[in-house]
């Protein structure tokens, strides 16, 4: 009851052209709009729903609970209910706007909703016949009937529409990506899944693409509904793609995926992934075939990986001619890591004992040495003192012998720097003549 309470309604959409004197058949009710937009963008914008024709306000109405203002217009054409959107975007930006039509009220037909929900089912009256009980006057009895449509509905395993749900994150197009929103790659993959494998029907199906529209990318689904009525869900998804996706041939694709090298610091099973992504657009594009897509994928790896080592331990070369699946390689390339990644914290914890035990070796053979070297030079020193004192005159006539041939040549040349006049002083010393050379 409160969402039949803060939304306008048929009975509101009903009193209200009453009192225009206005054909429920022409008339429109906006609500949502804001308080300052003026009467000829609302005119405008209403005109965008090409199955309305010329549209006029034909009066105004604030809505307490909402806080908005509810808008009367009437139409040049009729009312169409499967060509009106439930919402519609202001040329003037903002949010969407809420619409509100009379529809025709249905008669109840049992039987045709009995035959409607059967086939969908895959059942048929038969089978009630047939799970149903006999009456023992042989005609059908309405609690048999009842009973067995409930023994269907309890057989089968497919849910409502109205079933809980995981809603598709919201898409806006707008390039960058805002936060909170989903980029166009994922949008698009949640979406082909939702189309390819969710249970429900299309018409739920495109409902759930429009709640996670806005903005740009709801302008072009809207689009989409006015030109193309009972466009199916695969084509919204189509229309989002052809505008928003990059354009590129196969064999822009296929460059692409040729040049992919890894990142410094990604790990080996993120770049297989990467050249996955690329690797699907390349064969959805028509740039490889399906069945040389293990190949090229192998290929790819080692030319663009630089794990050398790990290629080298899980002899991916020598599995060209076989090469694995995606999900085989992916597995294989992860145990590996996992394993390495053991490794280096078994290596890590080890060796800061390593080093501390060499530390304290290092640390003790040094004062050892130290020790010994001092005390020797201590020794050298002294030895070399006592050779320097040694080394005054004395009156002895035979010259000092000393125990090292290098100090006694070195004590001679600083006692004898000249020779020749060494001699001559020996030879008056002796009396010995000399004889002068002769000149003739």
């Amino acid at each position: 009851m409160a969402g039949q309470t803060s939304s306008p309604t048929q009975h509101e959409l009903i009193n209200w052209c009453k009192g225009e004197a206005l054909d429920l058949k022409h008339a429109l009710l906006l609500h949502g709009v804001p308080e300052g937009v003026s009467r000829e963008d609302i005119e405008e914008t209403a005109e965008t729903i090409k199955a309305l024709g010329k549209v006029r306000v034909r009066g105004k109405m604030f809505h307490p609970q909402q806080q908005s203002v509810m808008v009367l217009c009437e139409c040049r054409e009729e009312i169409d209910p499967s060509k009106i959107p439930p919402e519609i975007m202001p040329i003037s930006e903002g949010s969407s706007w809420k619409t509100v039509y009379y529809t025709e009220p249905q008669l109840d037909n049992f039987e045709e909703k009995l035959l409607t929900f059967l086939q969908s089912e895959g059942r048929t009256l038969e089978d009630i016949q047939g799970l149903r009980s006999p009456t023992k006057e042989g005609n059908s009895n309405p609690e048999d009937i009842i009973r067995a449509v409930g023994d269907v509905m309890s057989r089968t395993n497919i849910q409502p529409d109205s079933h809980s749900y995981r809603r598709l994150r919201t898409f806006s197009g707008i390039s960058p990506t805002p936060a909170g929103e989903e980029t166009l790659d994922n949008w698009l993959e949640q979406a082909t899944l939702l189309v390819e494998e969710g249970e429900c029907s299309d018409k739920e199906k495109r409902r759930r693409i429009l709640e996670s529209l806005k903005g740009p990318a709801f302008e072009i689904i809207q689009a989409v509904r006015l030109t193309q009525p009972d466009a199916s869900p695969r084509e919204y998804i189509e229309a989002i793609e052809s505008i928003f996706g990059t354009v590129e041939s196969s064999e822009e694709l296929y460059l692409s995926f040729r040049a992919l090298h890894q990142h410094p610091g990604e790990r080996l099973s993120e770049f297989l992934r990467r050249v996955e992504r690329s690797l699907v657009k390349v064969v959805q594009g028509g740039g490889l075939p399906v069945n040389a897509a293990n190949g090229a994928r192998l290929e790819q790896l080692l030319r663009g990986s630089t794990s050398e080592l790990m290629l080298l331990q899980l002899k991916i070369r020598e599995r060209r001619n076989n090469p694995p699946t995606f999900l085989n390689l992916l597995r294989e390339v992860m145990e590996e890591e996992g394993r390495q990644s053991a490794r280096q914290s078994q290596v890590s914890h080890m060796r800061p004992q390593r080093v501390r035990t060499v530390q304290v070796e290092k640390e003790s053979e040094p004062d050892s040495a130290s020790r010994s070297e001092l005390q020797a030079q201590i020794r050298e020193l002294r030895a070399q003192l006592e050779q320097r004192c040694n080394l005054q005159p004395q009156p002895s006539d035979e010259p000092f012998t000393c125990p090292k041939g290098k100090q006694k040549q070195k004590n001679e040349s600083q006692k004898n720097p000249n020779p020749a006049a060494e001699e001559q002083h020996v030879a008056r010393t002796n009396k010995v003549e000399v004889p002068e050379p002769n000149t003739d």
